[in-house]
């Protein structure tokens, strides 16, 4: 497996532990970890994107380090949290990486699908 396939297993098993077993703290980390990867492979691309821009002479390139920070600001929690917030706190993560799932134009599964319909305005 590549680190893309990685995280998107990660994402996958996220989901099914934030609906199935509402194990929101496991939701947390896996997703945590999921965004790292998928931040990675965003700049990695958006570089990739920026030299072929100024290759060809391109006024358009993606504002790299405003959406980087946006991307991978992790989600963090404690001990003290109540049951509501890391539902809330996993509800946040899990929709930043399915978010950027969309943005990096990856597949999306069955579990990433269902999430956004269930928990977002976006209608796939």
């Amino acid at each position: 497996m590549d680190n893309v396939a990685i995280a998107l297993h990660q994402l996958n098993r996220a989901i099914d532990l934030y609906f199935n077993q509402k194990d929101f703290v496991s939701a947390i980390t896996l997703s945590n970890a999921a965004q790292a990867i998928l931040v990675k492979k965003w700049i990695i691309d958006s570089q990739a994107k920026a030299c072929e821009d100024v290759i060809f002479n391109s006024t358009e390139s993606p504002d790299l380090l405003q959406y980087t920070y946006k991307m991978s600001s992790s989600i963090s929690f404690s001990a003290l949290d109540s049951n509501e917030e890391l539902e809330d706190k996993a509800h946040q993560v899990l929709m930043r990486c399915c978010d950027s799932v969309m943005r990096l134009n990856l597949p999306r599964s069955p579990q990433v699908s269902a999430f956004i319909r269930m928990k977002s305005k976006i209608f796939i």
